[in-house]
C-alpha cells in the first residue's frame, strides 16, 4: 500500500511539473531558436556543418535552409538598412549557411555578427540557420 501511495505522489509531482516545449521546438534542443528584426522564427544548429549536411539537417527537422531573401527588411526602425543581411544582423553570432551557392564548389553564408554575406567553399564548417 505504501508502494502505490508512493508512486501515485511521484506520478502527481511530474503531472504539475510545468512543461517547457520551447527546447524542443528548436530541432529537439539541438538548436537554438533565434528571431529575426523584422521578420521570422530560426533555428539554428548548435554544431557546425558542410554545406550539403546543413541541406540535410534542415530536411530532417522539417525546416529548409534559409534562403538569401530572408536578409531582406521592410522595417527600416527594426534594422540597420547599412547591413547586407539587415534581418539578420546581430540576432547572434557566427556565420550560417545560406542555401544559395556561388560556383561549382561555393556556397554563400551570412555572418550574424555584423550581417555581412560572404562567400565560403562548400566543404567548410559552418553553422545553419533553417526556417519552417
Amino acid at each position: 500500500m505504501k508502494r502505490k501511495t508512493l508512486i501515485m505522489g511521484l506520478i502527481g509531482l511530474i503531472m504539475l511539473q510545468p512543461i517547457s516545449v520551447q527546447a524542443a521546438d528548436c530541432a529537439n534542443g539541438y538548436g537554438t531558436e533565434l528571431k529575426g528584426n523584422d521578420h521570422g522564427t530560426y533555428c539554428k544548429s548548435k554544431v557546425g556543418m558542410n554545406w550539403w549536411s546543413a541541406h540535410a539537417w534542415c530536411d530532417a527537422i522539417g525546416m529548409t535552409l534559409v534562403p538569401l531573401s530572408e536578409c531582406e527588411c521592410s522595417d527600416e526602425t527594426k534594422c540597420d538598412m547599412t547591413k547586407q543581411c539587415p534581418n539578420l544582423s546581430s540576432i547572434g553570432s557566427g556565420g550560417m549557411w545560406l542555401n544559395i551557392t556561388s560556383g561549382s564548389s561555393d556556397a554563400y553564408r551570412v555572418y550574424l555578427n555584423d550581417g555581412s554575406v560572404l562567400v565560403l567553399t562548400r566543404t567548410n564548417s559552418q553553422s545553419v540557420l533553417c526556417m519552417p
